[in-house]
C-alpha cells in the first residue's frame, strides 16, 4: 500500500533534516499502499521453495490472478524471537547468501527482516537454505509488485462459501493441511488459517488451491507490504516568502482560505472553508476515523477530541505513533482540529471527533509497513466503532478481496444500515490510473490533490505547483474530487518536527482530509444522509475546474464545502388565484405552495409576500403578520426537508384596478444557503376590469 504522504522534492534538504529523511521515505502516493499488510511471515518449506523455482508466482483476486514479480536481491526472514542480533548474523553468514547483514532492516508489522542478497544468488533458493536454519521460523523471497514489496508469511486469509458447514470447513482443511489460527478480528466471516507444520505448502499455495477448490469467496496470502518508492508527506524544504507577511497560523493554510499568501497562488482557490463555518462548525457526535499510524493526541491541537481506539497490528487500544510516525497527526488535523482557539491551525471540522485506527508502522528507513489482515481489521473496527467517515490517505500496489470486503461492509453497514463515507486517496505518483483502493469507486470516494492555482497538482516546477517537481496526483476515470494537497500546513507530533508541533506537508494524502472534514460538517448538519447523498452534494458543489463536467484530471472538480452544505437545501415556492379577470370589489384569494425539497431541515424559513397595488389585505391562513410597506411575513420556523405545505392570501380589489395589472409578489428563504435559489419567488398576474357588459339576445319571428 502507498501512502499518501507525498510532500516537496526530495531535493528540499535544508529545512529539517530529521523531518526529512522520515517524510522522504513517509509515503508516495496515497501513502498507506505501499505499507499494507505488513506482516504476518509464511513458512516456506525448502521442499516447496525449490520445486517452484521457474514458476509462475501468483495469488487471486476476484478470482483472477495476480502475478508476483521475484526481486533478485532480498530475502525476508523471521528470526526466533530468542535470537540475538550476533547470532543472527553468524546464521545468515553461514548460509552464505546475504550480503551485508547490517544492511538489513527490520519491518515494525510481523517481526519480518529484509536482507540483501549477494549478486547472482537465486532468492528461491536463498529463502530455502534460510527456511532450513534452525532458529529461522520462515524465509520468504520479496516480491516487486508495483511501487510496493511484498513477502509471504505462514498466514492466508479466506472466506467459506455461507453455505459450508463448520464441519465441512474443518474437513476441508484438514484434508489440506490447515487450521484455523483465528478469526480476523471484527472481519465478516473471514479466517486467518496456517499450513500444518508437516505441510511442503506455502501459505499462499494453499491460499491458491483454495479457491481453485471452489470452496471460498475468496482466499489470499496475509502479505507483509513495504513501501520501496515513497513520495513522504515531506516537509517543505524551501519554502516561499507569503505575499502578506502574517503570523498567524490561519493565515498560512491557504488550503481553507487562498488569499494569495504565496507566490503565483490564485485567490479564491480554496475549500471556501470561512463560508462554510458561516454555517455551522461541526458536531462532536460525528467520529472521523483516521486509519492510518496512530495520532498524537497529547498535541495541542488535538486535545479532547481524540478518542480511544484500535491498534489492528497488535489487537490492543495503543494508537500512540511511534516516533517519527507523524502522517496519522498531520491527516486529523488537517481534518479537525481544535479552531477558533486563538493559536494554531483550523480544522475543516472544528467539533468532530477523531477516531484513531493504527494500521501501519515504518521502518527504520522510513517505509510504512503493514499487513493485509491489519488493513482490513482496522477498517471493520472503524465502521463498528462509530466511525461516520474513514478516512484512508494510502494506497495498494495490489488489490486483496478482505480488504475490499472491509470496505463494502463500511459503506453499506456502518452507521447503523445508513453507511459510512469512506475516503480514499488516489496516489502521488502522477499516474493516469488512480491507486487501488481509491480505484473502487463504487463505495470509495476518490481524492486526488490541486494545487494553489486551482489545477491538479502535476510534477511541474512552476509557481502553482510550489516549484515542486517531485510528485504529482494520480488522475484518471475513477478520480472523483480534488482538494488542496501542496504545502498544507498541519499537525506534527509533539517534538518530532525540529521542536516544533506544525510542519508543511504535501501528497494526496493531506487532500483527502480536507474531503473527510467536509463531510463532518455535513453529517453535523444532517445525521441521515446517506453515502450516496453524500457524494452527489460533494460532487454537485464543487468547482469546475477542468473540463466541463467531470474530467479525468480533476473529477467532479475542486471541493468547495460552502457549495456542498448549500447543496443540503433547497427551498421553492409557487402562487396562483385560478383567475384572470377582476372586478372592483372582488377579493382574490391566492394559493402559495412551498416546500423543502432538500433532505436537511431549513431554519428560520419565512414567506414574504407583497400586497397588489389597487388592492387591499383582507386575511390569509395561516395568519401573516404585517411588516409595514405593504409587506406581509408568514413565519413557518424549521421546514423538514422533502416537506410540502400551503398558505391562503387574500386581498380586495380596488376601483384604481380597473384596466390595470394586480400582480401578487411572493418569495421564501431560510438561514441556510442554497445551491439554487431561483425557485424562491413566484408571482401571480391578474386583469382588473370595470364592469361586465351583456349584450341582449334578440328574437326574430316567433319565439320558442
Amino acid at each position: 500500500m502507498t501512502v499518501n504522504r507525498t510532500l516537496s522534492a526530495a531535493a528540499r534538504t535544508s529545512r529539517s533534516s530529521f523531518c526529512t529523511q522520515m517524510f522522504h521515505r513517509f509515503f508516495f502516493s496515497i501513502r498507506w499502499l505501499g505499507v499494507i499488510p505488513a506482516f504476518v511471515l509464511l513458512a516456506i518449506s525448502t521442499t516447496s521453495l525449490l520445486a517452484q523455482s521457474g514458476v509462475e508466482r501468483f495469488y487471486y483476486y476476484q478470482g483472477a490472478r495476480i502475478p508476483l514479480n521475484v526481486n533478485p536481491r532480498l530475502v525476508a526472514v523471521r528470526f526466533d524471537p530468542t535470537l540475538s542480533t550476533n547470532a543472527q548474523r553468524n546464521l545468515v553468514e553461514s548460509a552464505g547468501d546475504v550480503e551485508n547483514f547490517d544492511e538489513s532492516v527490520q519491518v515494525p508489522a510481523g517481526g519480518l527482516v529484509w536482507m540483501p542478497l549477494r549478486a547472482g544468488r537465486n532468492p528461491l533458493t536463498a529463502a530455502a537454505r534460510l527456511n532450513g536454519q534452525t532458529g529461522v521460523q520462515f524465509a520468504s523471497p520479496v516480491y516487486d509488485v508495483g511501487s510496493m514489496q511484498f513477502a509471504e508469511t505462514d498466514e492466508f486469509l479466506a472466506r467459506f462459501k455461507a453455505d459450508m458447514s463448520a464441519d465441512e470447513i474443518a474437513a476441508f482443511n484438514a484434508s489440506h493441511g490447515a487450521t484455523v489460527a483465528t478469526p480476523l478480528a471484527h472481519s465478516d466471516r473471514v479466517l486467518v488459517l496456517k499450513p500444518t507444520t508437516r505441510n511442503a505448502q506455502t501459505a499462499r499455495e494453499l491460499a491458491n488451491a483454495y479457491v481453485e477448490a471452489g470452496v471460498v469467496d475468496f482466499a489470499e496470502p496475509n502479505f507483509v507490504l513495504r513501501e520501496t518508492q515513497p513520495r513522504d508527506v515531506a516537509p517543505l524544504q524551501v519554502q516561499l516568502t507569503p505575499l502578506v507577511p502574517n503570523d498567524s497560523s490561519f493565515g498560512l493554510e491557504w488550503g481553507m482560505q487562498n488569499t494569495r499568501q504565496f507566490q503565483g497562488a490564485v485567490a479564491g482557490a480554496d475549500i471556501n472553508a470561512t463560508n462554510a463555518w458561516g454555517v455551522t462548525q461541526g458536531a462532536s457526535s460525528i467520529k472521523i476515523a483516521v486509519i492510518d499510524e496512530g495520532v498524537d493526541g497529547t498535541h495541542s491541537e488535538l486535545i479532547g477530541k481524540v478518542l480511544s481506539g484500535y491498534n489492528a497490528l497488535t489487537g490492543t487500544s495503543n494508537t500512540t505513533p511511534k516516533s517519527g510516525d507523524y502522517h496519522g497527526t498531520a491527516v486529523a488535523g488537517v481534518a479537525a482540529a481544535n479552531s477558533n482557539n486563538s493559536a494554531g491551525i483550523a480544522g475543516v471540522c472544528w467539533f468532530c471527533q477523531i477516531l484513531p485506527v493504527k494500521v501501519a508502522e515504518r521502518d527504520a528507513q522510513g517505509n510504512w509497513t503493514t499487513t493485509t489482515a491489519a488493513l482490513a481489521a482496522g477498517i471493520d473496527w472503524a465502521w463498528q466503532n462509530g466511525a461516520d467517515v474513514l478516512n484512508n490517505s494510502w494506497t495498494m500496489a495490489s488489490p486483496s478481496d478482505t480488504v475490499q470486503l472491509a470496505i463494502i461492509n463500511a459503506r453499506f453497514s456502518g452507521r447503523g444500515g445508513k453507511g459510512s463515507t469512506v475516503i480514499f486517496s488516489t496516489g502521488n505518483s502522477n499516474a493516469s490510473s488512480v491507486a487501488y483502493p481509491a480505484s473502487l469507486n463504487t463505495y470509495v470516494i476518490a481524492v486526488g490533490a490541486s494545487n494553489w492555482c486551482d489545477q491538479r497538482k502535476t510534477p511541474t516546477n512552476n509557481q502553482c505547483n510550489n516549484n515542486n517537481a517531485s510528485w504529482g496526483s494520480n488522475y484518471g476515470s475513477a478520480l472523483d474530487l480534488v482538494a488542496p494537497g501542496e504545502a498544507i500546513y498541519t499537525t506534527c507530533n509533539v517534538g518530532q518536527c525540529s521542536g516544533s508541533s506544525y510542519i508543511y506537508l504535501s501528497g494526496t494524502s493531506l487532500a483527502a482530509p480536507f474531503i473527510s472534514g467536509t463531510v463532518g460538517l455535513l453529517y453535523s448538519l444532517n445525521p441521515n444522509l446517506t453515502p450516496d447523498k453524500v457524494q452527489q452534494v460533494l460532487q454537485n458543489g464543487a468547482k469546475d475546474t477542468g473540463a466541463v463536467g467531470k474530467d479525468n484530471e480533476t473529477g467532479y472538480g475542486r471541493l468547495d464545502a460552502y457549495q456542498a452544505i448549500a447543496q443540503l437545501y433547497n427551498l421553492n415556492l409557487s402562487v396562483s388565484d385560478s383567475r384572470t379577470l377582476v372586478q372592483p370589489g372582488d377579493t382574490l384569494a391566492y394559493t402559495i405552495s412551498y416546500a423543502n425539497t432538500g433532505t436537511t431541515a431549513m431554519g428560520t424559513t419565512a414567506i414574504n409576500v407583497t400586497v397588489p397595488t389597487n388592492t387591499t389585505y383582507v386575511s390569509s391562513t395561516p395568519a401573516f403578520s404585517p411588516q409595514g410597506g405593504g409587506i406581509y411575513k408568514l413565519n413557518l420556523g424549521t421546514l423538514a426537508g422533502n416537506t410540502t405545505g400551503t398558505a391562503t392570501f387574500r386581498v380586495q380589489a380596488q376601483p384604481s384596478a380597473a384596466g390595470q395589472k394586480i400582480i401578487f409578489n411572493a418569495s421564501i428563504g431560510g438561514a441556510f444557503p442554497e445551491a439554487n435559489t431561483s425557485d424562491n419567488a413566484a408571482s401571480d398576474t391578474t386583469f382588473g376590469i370595470r364592469t361586465q357588459h351583456f349584450v341582449p339576445f334578440i328574437f326574430y319571428g316567433n319565439a320558442p
